[in-house]
């Protein structure tokens, strides 16, 4: 074996050596009162053999003092989260990481790692990885793979909130069991001490309740002005790092149970989160023999305002958006957390978690502001549409009230714009004469349903254009929804209606088709124009589609659809029309999916989702190898090109993937899978999962 699996390997090996001395006693003894006639030359042998079994006996004995020394230890083990503070903001757990590595290993990732296939890519991120976990090891000082050699039992990572230190107001730490493996630690903590101080760190330890506290004060990067620290200790039980001194001390204080705050597992909101977590995920790891391997917890906004910290984001004067929300009524969201197991029989991955949100107000809104907007509603579980079509890579389904919703966000855009806009805007969309003209409150609203669907696919061969999404909203009056469509699209510039199927009004726009006569009215023709060029920021999408497709044979209601390529929509527009056997729900990977949500316990839900890896992520997997795919024309990798954008100089393949291998030599290793979330009277319960 590579590494103990702790005490309950010692005490097995033990009680084995015991019972083969036993018995082999015993037959010695029959043996001996059988022969009569033993030479001197066999006398001596047995006198040897006694002696042997003596000294045998006392190795065993001293192995049962250590394995009681051990049991004693193991007694008086606190876990690691009893020792945090009530500050604190996010923690992840691994209950045990040797099970958790010979579990993952099981796993379709685990094994598309070890895919010969994968190896040259994997080689290449070796030294990209060290780099960057050069830059998490300077906050704390172990990097994973150190953890990974030495940790024999739990291991817990948190951020905690120092909300006080305007400078740094967060810290993060790791606690990791090592019982049983102290002199691994021993090796490991060396080489550390050599790799920081090799970096330029200092090094001073201090004595806190008679245990060695390692500081060490790094190294500042260039242009860097404050000065970062990182603390280590560590005994025969556990290991803790973290970036402040002060957080190991506080710990080592909680160890003698001189704790100066509540410790986060006796806190309400941590209780209830890992309960329901823990609760839902019991049952169906132990019918699926699946390792439970990982638990988390976190306080959105606290978290949030760390991540932002950690990531440098910085807003300038823009809407800072944690504030926005939690003054309209999301900080109505306590807490979240989960639990996952994998490597299970017929699941590889299965994940049950919470969102905590006690309702703040009273009647169906259960919120206040605009965290009215969280109005899912509970429906019975629904089939697959039979209109969707075989190729989707994704379909997601959400009940949403959405009249409510929609009257909900007036309070977040006006305080996101600072001025009352909103009404005034539906009042314009309504009155002006040379807009469309839709009374959005009387003849839209009333008229949507509360069901929205969600697909994406993609096509053959990969390019930046491949990726497509259409959204369906189930509509109540089909008449009124059309009428507005058609409205909205006769004074768009850039839209013309697309003959090509009957009966069915489909309206496309291409930017920069219209003749958009604006600036001319406004200026009188040719002799003014704008010589300062205007920046704005670029459409999220060059091309669209919309339409109204009445109820058909493979509908039971009229749809309102949105669509990112007009292909896409005129295809669903005639499967709704008219049905076929060919559709994604009789797909059997997507049968095999659907049967393990029931399986699951997904009886009435607010959303649910099935996706299959293998092809949703094809055009992606191929535009990364070819070095295209932050050219995507996807509306993700828009929104992700226009929150961050490149830095000129930037290396073209830093992740080297034109050595990753062609998607058919590892598809196997990508699964279908699901997920669901249902409403409860504080909050919601979510489930997800990826099949075998």
């Amino acid at each position: 074996m590579d590494r103990t699996t702790g005490v309950a390997h010692t005490f097995c090996t033990a009680v084995l050596i015991l019972m083969g001395i036993v018995l082999f006693g015993v037959g010695s003894e029959q043996s001996l009162a059988a022969q009569d006639e033993v030479d001197a030359g066999q006398a001596a042998d047995n006198a040897g053999q006694a002696a042997a079994n003596a000294g045998q006996a006392a190795a065993n004995a001293g192995q049962a003092a250590a394995n009681a020394g051990q049991a004693a230890a193991n007694a008086g083990y606190v876990d690691a989260i009893s020792l945090l503070p009530d500050t604190t903001a996010g923690v992840m757990r691994i209950p045990n990481l040797p099970e958790f590595c010979d579990a993952w290993k099981k796993t379709h990732i685990g094994m598309l790692i070890d895919e010969p296939s994968m190896q040259p890519f994997i080689e290449a991120q070796r030294t990209r990885a060290e780099n960057y976990l050069d830059s998490i090891d300077s906050s704390i000082g172990l990097r994973p793979q150190d953890l990974y050699d030495i940790a024999s039992g739990e291991v817990v990572a948190a951020w905690l909130s120092f909300e006080k230190d305007k400078r740094r107001p967060y810290s993060a730490c790791v606690i990791a069991d090592i019982r049983g493996l102290k002199a691994k630690a021993d090796k490991a903590l060396d080489q550390v001490d050599k790799d920081l101080k090799a970096g330029g760190a200092t090094r001073a330890d201090v004595t806190h309740l008679g245990h060695t506290v390692r500081v060490y004060t790094t190294k500042p990067k260039p242009g860097q002005l404050k000065i970062d620290e990182i603390a280590i200790t560590y005994d025969e039980t556990r290991v803790i790092a973290a970036d402040r001194q002060r957080v190991v001390t506080d710990l080592l204080d909680a160890i003698a149970g001189n704790m100066s705050s509540e410790p986060l597992s006796d806190l309400p909101d941590y209780k209830v989160v890992r309960k329901r977590s823990d609760d839902a995920i019991a049952d169906a790891a132990k019918q699926q023999e699946a390792v439970v391997s990982l638990e988390w917890f976190a306080r959105p906004f606290s978290m949030g305002r760390i991540l932002r910290q950690v990531f440098e984001v910085d807003r300038g004067n823009q809407v800072d958006i944690l504030k926005l929300l939690q003054g309209q009524g999301f900080d109505a969201i306590k807490a979240v957390g989960g639990t996952a197991a994998v490597a299970g029989k017929e699941i590889d991955f299965l994940h049950r978690g919470f969102v905590l949100a006690p309702p703040t107000a009273r009647g169906e809104q259960r919120y206040e502001l605009a965290a009215r907007m969280l109005q899912l509603a509970d429906v019975p579980m629904q089939a697959v549409p039979g209109w969707v079509h075989a190729d989707v890579g994704s379909f997601n389904r959400i009940h949403w009230k959405l009249e409510e919703a929609f009257w909900a966000s007036e309070t977040l855009i006006n305080e996101a714009f600072g001025d009352d806009i909103f009404r005034p805007m539906i009042e314009g969309i309504r009155d002006d004469e040379e807009g469309p003209q839709i009374d959005i409150a009387k003849d839209v609203l009333p008229n949507l349903d509360d069901q929205v669907i969600l697909l994406t696919d993609n096509t053959l061969p990969a390019a930046i254009d491949s990726e497509r999404m259409l959204v369906a909203i189930r509509v109540k009056d089909g008449a009124a929804i059309k009428k507005a469509i058609r409205q909205a699209m006769e004074v768009e510039p850039d839209a013309s209606e697309m003959d090509v199927l009957p009966g069915v009004e489909i309206w496309r726009v291409q930017r920069g088709e219209g003749e958009d006569d604006f600036e001319k009215d406004l200026f009188g023709g040719d002799d003014f124009s704008f010589d300062e060029e205007i920046d704005e920021a670029p459409p999220l999408l060059d091309h669209w589609a919309i339409a109204l497709v009445e109820k058909g044979s493979c509908s039971d209601a009229p749809y309102l659809v949105f669509s990112s390529h007009p292909d896409l929509l005129v295809q669903t527009a005639k499967r709704i029309q008219q049905c076929s056997e060919d559709g994604f729900s009789e797909l059997e990977e997507v049968k095999r999916v659907a049967a393990a949500m029931k399986d699951l316990g997904a009886d009435k839900v607010a959303y649910d989702r099935l996706v299959r890896l293998k092809h949703t992520l094809r055009v992606k997997y191929e535009l990364l190898r070819q070095g295209q795919l932050k050219d995507s024309d996807s509306v993700l990798f828009k929104l992700l090109r226009r929150i961050d954008e490149e830095e000129d100089g930037g290396q073209p393949d830093p992740l080297n993937a034109s050595k990753l291998p062609p998607l058919k030599e590892i598809e196997q290793h990508l699964p279908e899978g699901g997920s669901y979330i249902e409403t409860t009277e504080d909050g919601w319960m979510m489930s997800g999962f990826f099949l075998k």
